[in-house]
């Protein structure tokens, strides 16, 4: 496949609106493709509009390998602040913009063609290479979520998901390997109270003063927590939005707030969640308090073995293509690993992607070697893997 015809799928893909929204349309961009090319896939819709896809190629045998990203993006924010219309991708300098070029359309479109070009080449492959789109990432991972349920990993040995791993430093991207990475946990802690008139506040009962002081204790529970992971560090407490009240003449009969931890494996999800749900018993037992917890999203933190195959083969990779291996390194944001690892915790997993740090960023682009360089590497990890 010429140069031009892979800038193009990148093109095509960055053209298509996925806001949390939308993936359908990929998942169909992505299929025609491999019909083209005569490679096996299967479009599972998940919800209406919204649809994942898994396709394979290579020979049945004990080693599976996959090449994992997502479809969706986040929104592209203010318009007027973009140099460039955000889904009308163009290239300047050496460079592509668009909304979801890093995050990760092209990490998506450079694992497609290394699949398209293996088969072009006829490479013979000792066992298979999946290639894995997965709908809503960015907010919930509830396609990784469902493939993973549906048992579509169930044979997967090691994966590489493509999130962006680059920083851009004086023109030049330096990726790193990622190994692991903090879970997520987002949640909404309710208050009811009871309305009443300003002028008669000993009738009601204050929604927001007594969700106030849960969270005073719940901000005490999360400074106690000392545990320490060697390559993840602490868990983050971020509590984020605090909502109440209607109207300045009366008592405010409901409040809110709503919570982000990034967790690690000495604290896990499940035992903040259980913590939790005993600290808002405990106020619940006293008078006048009607406290409740909402798991919004749970997702597990991520931790791989570094002395696995898959590590040694991308390292080996690296030094071959780039002149030295990638930095090891961990993240404190969450990707669909955490649902493979979740349901396959065996499972050899690394983080691996052409892009930079403008992910999420008005102006988000990728420059174009290093998109081309990520379809070699990932061809030589895949004929490596599974040689």
């Amino acid at each position: 496949m010429d140069k031009e015809t892979k800038l193009q799928i990148l093109k095509d893909l960055v053209s298509i609106n996925t806001v949390d929204a939308n993936e359908n349309e990929i998942a169909e961009y992505l299929a025609s493709l491999f019909d083209k090319y005569d490679i096996g896939h299967e479009v599972i819709k998940q919800f209406d509009n919204r649809s994942n896809l898994v396709a394979e190629i290579g020979h049945d045998n004990d080693k599976v390998i996959a090449f994992e990203g997502h479809e969706d993006t986040v929104h592209e924010n203010n318009r007027s602040e973009w140099k460039h219309d955000p889904f009308n991708p163009v290239v300047v300098d050496n460079k592509i913009y668009g909304r979801g070029v890093t995050d990760m359309k092209a990490g998506l479109a450079a694992m497609a063609i290394a699949l398209i070009e293996l088969k072009e080449e006829k490479v013979h492959l000792s066992g298979r290479l999946k290639f894995i789109a997965t709908i809503s990432e960015e907010l919930t991972q509830g396609g990784a979520n469902y493939l993973s349920q549906e048992g579509l990993i169930d044979d997967v040995d090691a994966m590489v998901v493509g999130e962006p791993t680059g920083n851009e430093i004086d023109g030049k991207n330096h990726h790193k390997l990622i190994f692991g990475h903090k879970g997520a946990l987002i949640y909404t802690v309710k208050s009811i109270g009871k309305a009443a008139h300003s002028s008669t506040p000993e009738l009601g009962i204050d929604a927001i003063e007594n969700l106030i002081q849960y969270r005073l204790a719940e901000q005490k529970y999360f400074a106690n927590q000392n545990q320490v992971d060697e390559d993840l560090g602490k868990t983050i407490y971020t509590p984020d939005v605090f909502e109440g009240g209607k109207q300045v003449n009366s008592i405010p009969d409901f409040a809110l707030q709503k919570v982000m931890v990034r967790t690690i494996p000495q604290l896990t999800n499940e035992q903040i969640i259980e913590d939790l749900h005993k600290l808002i018993d405990q106020f619940n037992q006293k008078d006048g308090f009607n406290l409740s917890l909402e798991i919004n999203f749970s997702g597990n933190p991520v931790k791989s073995n570094l002395d696995s195959k898959i590590v040694e083969v991308i390292q080996e990779k690296a030094t071959e293509q780039f002149g030295e291996p990638f930095a090891l390194d961990t993240l404190s944001l969450g990707t669909d690993a955490s649902q493979y690892k979740t349901c396959k915790p065996n499972l050899d997993l690394l983080v691996l992607g052409p892009g930079n740090q403008t992910a999420h960023q008005t102006d988000e682009n990728i420059d174009l070697d290093s998109y081309f360089s990520f379809i070699d590497l990932y061809k030589e990890i895949a004929k490596k893997y599974l040689e």
